[in-house]
């Protein structure tokens, strides 16, 4: 078998949504866009726009439960041939892992529905009541997300040769970019032209088929 895994992005890939971020900033009413930009030209480290951007939404509605926020974010809806996809990757003996800038909430529940084995993403923080408190685990920074498998496959003992990485954005191009097996699920040309293959398909099913293919391909 050519491949140990297989890692997903999860916004736009595994869910419709393209960013759990956003959805909470249009459930608050608030814009996030100049914390973001601020992140991309380095004017802030990723832990101080998750600070910022959970600020915005405190400032917005003073308390916040954990309730309320899984509320917005476990209101998702799967790509289609998604459970299809993992279903048949686990079957075939794959690791599987989410690997995401998101909202472990959302990537947690996803892992579990789908049978996902791992899970990287970013986390919120609660007080003892379940109240959100401004700030949050950094685990996957945007920019990161190569450095990020990068330490994860040293501590699974896998080479990034071994990993399929399935992406929909510029920001998974860096991983593309990396030495793994990169596939772009998305229509984007500027993004599918950065990896080893494309898919601008509306089943995620059709992406694990060719996986496992070329998992088992000897040739």
């Amino acid at each position: 078998m050519k491949f140990k895994a297989v890692v997903f992005d999860m916004d736009g890939v595994l869910v419709k949504s393209e960013s759990s971020w956003e959805k909470l900033h249009k459930h608050f009413n608030v814009c996030g866009l100049g914390n973001f930009i601020k992140y991309l030209n380095g004017e802030i480290t990723y832990k101080e726009f998750m600070l910022l951007d959970t600020l915005l939404w405190i400032k917005a509605k003073k308390s916040i439960h954990r309730d309320e926020i899984e509320e917005v974010l476990l209101n998702e809806e799967f790509v289609d041939g998604a459970k299809e996809a993992i279903g048949n990757l686990k079957r075939h003996g794959l690791i599987t892992m989410i690997l995401t800038s998101g909202i472990d909430i959302l990537a947690n529940h996803v892992a579990k529905t789908l049978g996902i084995n791992y899970v990287l993403a970013n986390s919120l923080v609660f007080d003892k009541n379940g109240y959100l408190k401004p700030g949050g685990i950094a685990r996957v920074p945007l920019l990161d997300k190569d450095k990020v498998l990068y330490c994860w496959s040293l501590k699974k003992n896998i080479k990034l040769r071994e990993i399929v990485y399935v992406g929909d954005s510029v920001y998974d191009i860096p991983v593309f970019m990396s030495n793994v097996f990169s596939v772009a699920y998305t229509c984007d040309r500027s993004v599918s032209k950065k990896a080893n293959i494309s898919f601008c398909s509306s089943r995620l099913d059709e992406v694990g088929e060719y996986i496992i293919g070329l998992a088992f391909n000897n040739t």
